[in-house]
């Protein structure tokens, strides 16, 4: 099993790790604009060998990712000050584009992982110039918003995170939707437990929806849980698990990428469910999903290709 990633910043570079960690892949190859940063991240990850896995690591360029199963994408620019959010989408959009198609070239069969924001529509930018299909076009999604919004729920309500089925859809940034209706623990109504508070419940989906920024504001930026989140997207693909987890993929449905409830496999997103939400939360997936295509109705008029 070889994983390529492009880009070894902080994120690319965790979830490198988390892979080698886990015994994920047999070979592991970083990529960066700075070579020298991808080969310090290689080096520092292969120093610990001994104590790990074993797996080929190495550094290198675009071409020494050919014949890839997985091609993990975290390339990016991050934004400048007082800078439009478009300015920044076109800027990524441009590069996530040029990525994909040079990737796609050089390992036809491989599986996209796009972890690069703004995410949603990274992914749908990265399905179309990919001429994969949708299911091996994976964006990580709300798979991340989901990991902590069972995290908050498992320690309010002093249950295992494991044991915890509660999602969050939509888009993975300002509209995502923390479902409160349908969650459960281990089968059971999270409702049915001694501890249950209703208003608890709907803090701890406001604070789901802000989680990132207050990282940001605390250490600059979020790495370890994105790269466990990232992981285990990763280990249902590699292992053929044929877990549930919401990831961001193109929807025939949505005429975009967004986050739903996926079965993931070797294959990829091997199909999208619905679950049930109420009138209200349906409503929020709705305006959710016209976010994001709004976004991608910008970016239509200033990038020349053919979206």
């Amino acid at each position: 099993m070889k994983i390529s990633f492009i880009g070894s910043g902080k994120v690319g570079a965790a979830i490198a790790y988390s892979v080698a960690l886990k015994g994920l892949a047999t070979e592991i190859v970083l990529t960066d604009h700075s070579s020298d940063k991808a080969h310090g991240e290689a080096l520092d990850i292969l120093q610990g060998q001994a104590f790990c896995p074993q797996a080929k690591i190495t550094s290198g360029e675009i071409v020494d990712t050919a014949d890839s199963n997985i091609v993990v994408i975290t390339a990016g620019t991050p934004r400048r000050a007082d800078e439009p959010r478009i300015e920044l989408l076109s800027r990524n959009a441009g590069i996530i584009m040029d990525i994909t198609k040079k990737v796609v070239a050089l390992s036809p069969d491989c599986i996209l992982f796009i972890v690069t924001n703004p995410l949603d529509i990274m992914t749908y930018l990265a399905y179309h110039a990919s001429g994969l299909a949708a299911g091996r076009v994976i964006g990580m999604g709300t798979a991340l918003d989901t990991a902590r919004y069972r995290s908050y729920l498992a320690k309010q309500f002093n249950v295992d995170a494991r044991d915890i089925d509660a999602y969050v859809l939509g888009e993975h940034g300002e509209t995502m939707v923390p479902l409160t209706s349908n969650i459960h623990v281990k089968g059971l109504p999270l409702s049915s437990l001694p501890s249950y508070d209703e208003e608890a419940v709907k803090q701890i989906a406001n604070d789901v929806c802000s989680a990132s920024g207050q990282v940001i504001a605390l250490k600059g930026g979020t790495v370890f849980a994105p790269a466990v989140a990232a992981c285990a997207v990763l280990e249902a693909i590699i292992n053929d698990t044929r877990q549930l987890l919401p990831v961001s993929v193109f929807s025939d449905k949505y005429k975009t990428a967004l986050s739903l409830p996926a079965i993931i496999g070797r294959q990829g997103a091997i199909q999208a469910l619905d679950i049930p939400m109420t009138p209200l939360e349906e409503a929020a997936l709705g305006k959710s999903i016209e976010n994001i295509k709004t976004y991608i109705t910008e970016l239509k008029n200033i990038l020349p290709a053919n979206l």
